[in-house]
């Protein structure tokens, strides 16, 4: 958009102008200019139309470098095996839940359950000093 924006004042027109000449309503080139603020609107293929018409450029592609060769990576490669050991995943219903998290929701049952035993036993030793 910067491009254009620059093309524009190159040209000496103003945005009203602009949006005269190319069809657009009222204040939309400013819109569009402004696109990165909450006002502001994303460049179409309509209004890009519209607007390369107006200034007398076209668009050009042209691929700057060869994309890059993406490896295919062997399983058996794998850093970490999901086969064997603290790494087998284990399916509660619909969901797959590692051992690890499985070991920390264990760990706070049996926190709760020996806070429920040393309370139940602070109420005995009550009762029997009573």
């Amino acid at each position: 958009m910067n491009a254009l924006k620059a093309r524009r004042k190159d040209l000496g027109l103003s945005q009203l102008e602009v949006d005269d000449k190319a069809g657009l309503q009222d204040g939309y080139c400013g819109k569009l200019e402004a696109w990165d603020r909450d006002s502001g609107r994303r460049l179409g293929p309509v209004s890009l139309d519209l607007l390369l018409d107006t200034y007398g450029v076209g668009l050009v592609l042209f691929e700057t470098r060869p994309p890059a060769e993406r490896p295919e990576h062997d399983p058996s490669q794998l850093l970490l095996s999901l086969e064997g050991g603290g790494m087998r995943r284990h399916h509660d219903g619909e969901f797959v839940r590692l051992p690890g998290r499985n070991r920390r929701r264990k760990a706070k049952e049996e926190a709760a359950a020996a806070e429920a035993a040393a309370a139940e036993f602070l109420l005995e030793i009550r009762e029997a000093a009573e």
